[in-house]
């Protein structure tokens, strides 16, 4: 019966996938620009990482660009040429179409390697020995409905908070720690100190767990930004750069 021919591939993929990926060296949670930037990079030195994503889609918050107009703005595109990403130059600027930046960014992440799961969220943080050593995840929908059901985990050597403006994992760590960090809150608009601090503070922030992109700023208490992605894209390459050279050593 092809239907259940069908169904059967699906199915068989999709758990020999997730199997293969209980144990990563790298686990990133969240599928905007830094997230998935990192992940590309992280696959491209062939180092085992898994992202994932509790919407539907990747891309975080570029596909509407500013209030629906579907441009996004850099100020450099060495990270957009090799990603390539279409770009035209307005005054000082590049600009780009939001949506082809979103896709390109979620098809080169997969074809460097990396695993990605959409409809997945972490519900928890594995803390073991005073680190991080992974998450505890379930499907979107049953987190949505409120329904009573237990998840599962997968482990990771590191994890990144890619979560954006929330710093869903690292608000996990501070609700137990609240001396750790002082409140979780983005600072007022500013994007030159905003995107220097992004890409400057991005980092290990306690052992095991590395945090990069808009969470970041809320972490740190820098200001946002708004629809500029340079300093997001350089976050996320600068947390993979440093995750590569501890997992050399």
């Amino acid at each position: 019966m092809k239907e259940i021919e069908i169904s059967k591939a699906i199915i068989e993929k999709y758990f020999n996938n997730l199997l293969s990926r209980l144990e990563n060296d790298v686990v990133i949670v969240g599928g905007g620009p830094s997230g998935l930037v990192a992940a590309y990079y992280l696959a491209k030195a062939n180092v085992k990482t898994t992202l994932l994503e509790k919407k539907l889609s990747l891309g975080g918050g570029t596909w509407g660009g500013a209030s629906g107009y579907n441009q996004v703005v850099f100020e450099e595109t060495e990270i957009l040429d090799e990603l390539e990403v279409t770009t035209k130059k307005h005054g000082n600027l590049y600009c780009a179409n939001s949506i082809e930046f979103a896709a390109a960014l979620s098809y080169k992440a997969a074809k460097a390697g990396a695993e990605i799961f959409n409809l997945v969220q972490v519900e928890d943080i594995i803390l073991k020995k005073k680190a991080v050593e992974g998450v505890v995840i379930n499907a979107t929908p049953i987190l949505m409905s409120s329904l009573h059901v237990d998840p599962y985990c997968i482990s990771a050597k590191y994890t990144v908070d890619a979560t954006g403006h929330p710093a869903e994992i690292i608000k996990m760590l501070v609700d137990r720690k609240p001396d750790l960090l002082p409140r979780i809150r983005e600072g007022f608009m500013d994007v030159e100190s905003g995107e220097k601090g992004v890409v400057e503070r991005a980092g290990e922030i306690y052992p095991g767990l590395f945090v990069c992109g808009m969470s970041v700023c809320a972490v740190y208490n820098l200001p946002r930004m708004g629809p500029i992605f340079g300093g997001m894209l350089k976050s996320g390459k600068n947390v993979a750069e440093q995750i590569i050279k501890k997992l050399k050593k």
